[in-house]
């Protein structure tokens, strides 16, 4: 078995699953009027016609998209439209007009991912930095697009995507470690394990400020009703309508709300780490999740999984030095479940529901979270190696 390359699935330790540009603050030309549409979301969001509004757009053209930083930020302002078009109004939308659905589908082809508001386009593709020269950090980013902005929406994103530029660090050392048990070698594996398990306690600390200036009233009340998608909603029993696609006929649409699940950083700790989930329903959530994740990152997923078992050479060596600091490693990513279901538990769980279509019991993603979460956590937590 090969170890990974990180550098295969265009990924880098500098940027870890982030693009290695800036993302584009504008389409090229073609498109100007949706730009500027999409920039103004949170002012048109105070009026009640908004889908009037998306209806009487010109046509999206495709064709005009030259870069995979326009591909990117299309996919990124169609499904912030999209989004807001389904919740702008007290009764969510059955049926989106070709004038959106059509180019949302050709976008999402050329991303491979569905069209729907995902978290590539929610987090990792949607940020500048405020001193160009300084780093990609909470302190130096603001996003490009909001639903209706403020404080709140913008550092719950912005906490996500300074977490995905950390986890470089712990992408080299997958690499590191996987080629450290190809080569037989436990000095290099320490090395590389403690680069991992430093790495992620550097994204575990960024994780622990969410509270610093996301507050979980606002949270739940006026950020988490836009990024809900249409399975298993109670409010759209029959999913959503996309006129004009047609390999969707006339049958409503079923995607998964936007979630943290759609991240790839966890699926890899567990995949180098050897941390397996039973087979049940939230394993095949946690599958099905990859759908929604940009290819690449799904392939490398893989290709740690089917690499060299960095869990198997430390539990074969006599060496408790390495069997401790693996442990750390798994500890950490048991520490961000366990936060994970804190969160989940204090801006979701003990809020009140107000509307249908932001239940307080199902996550964004459509799933009895509270369950997921804990069980999440407790798989993690039993596959430390005596």
């Amino acid at each position: 078995m090969n170890p990974v390359k990180i550098a295969d699935y265009g990924l880098s330790e500098e940027f870890g699953y982030l693009p290695h540009y800036d993302p584009a603050q504008r389409l090229s030309p073609g498109n100007e009027e949706w730009d500027q549409f999409a920039l103004e979301i949170p002012k048109l969001l105070m009026g009640n016609d908004f889908r009037k509004r998306v209806q009487a757009l010109p046509d999206f053209n495709v064709a005009a998209l030259k870069t995979q930083a326009d591909k990117s930020r299309a996919m990124m302002i169609l499904s912030y439209i999209g989004q807001s078009y389904q919740w702008s109004d007290n009764s969510p939308a059955t049926t989106f007009p070709k004038k959106l659905a059509l180019p949302w589908h050709e976008v999402g082809l050329l991303v491979g991912r569905p069209p729907i508001l995902s978290y590539q386009s929610y987090a990792s593709d949607n940020w500048r930095r405020l001193d160009p020269s300084g780093p990609i950090e909470c302190g130096n980013i603001a996003l490009l697009q909001c639903f209706l902005g403020g404080q709140d929406e913008e550092w719950f994103i912005l906490i996500h995507i300074d977490i995905e530029k950390k986890a470089g660090k712990a992408l080299k050392a997958i690499e590191l470690a996987q080629a450290s048990v190809v080569d037989n070698d436990s000095d290099s594996l320490e090395k590389a394990l403690i680069q991992l398990r430093d790495a992620l306690q550097s994204m575990y600390d960024v994780l622990c400020r969410m509270p610093e200036r996301c507050d979980p009233y606002v949270y739940f009340h006026r950020v988490r009703p836009y990024i809900f998608g249409w399975r298993n909603n109670p409010s759209l029993p029959n999913g959503v309508i996309y006129e004009g696609v047609e390999a969707y006929g006339s049958k409503g649409q079923v995607f998964r709300g936007e979630t943290g699940a759609q991240s790839a950083i966890i699926p890899a700790m567990d995949a180098i780490l050897g941390i397996t989930h039973e087979k049940d329903e939230l394993r095949d959530y946690l599958m099905e999740m990859r759908g929604y994740m940009p290819p690449m990152h799904v392939k490398f997923i893989e290709a740690v999984e089917a690499g060299p078992s960095v869990r198997n050479m430390v539990t074969s060596l006599a060496n408790t030095k390495l069997k401790t600091i693996f442990n750390e490693c798994v500890s950490i990513v048991g520490d961000f479940r366990a936060k994970h279901l804190e969160y989940a538990g204090t801006y979701i769980h003990a809020q009140a529901q107000a509307t249908p279509g932001n239940p307080s019991a199902v996550g964004t993603g459509g799933t009895p979270f509270m369950v997921y979460l804990r069980k999440h956590r407790d798989e993690s937590k039993q596959q430390l190696i005596s």
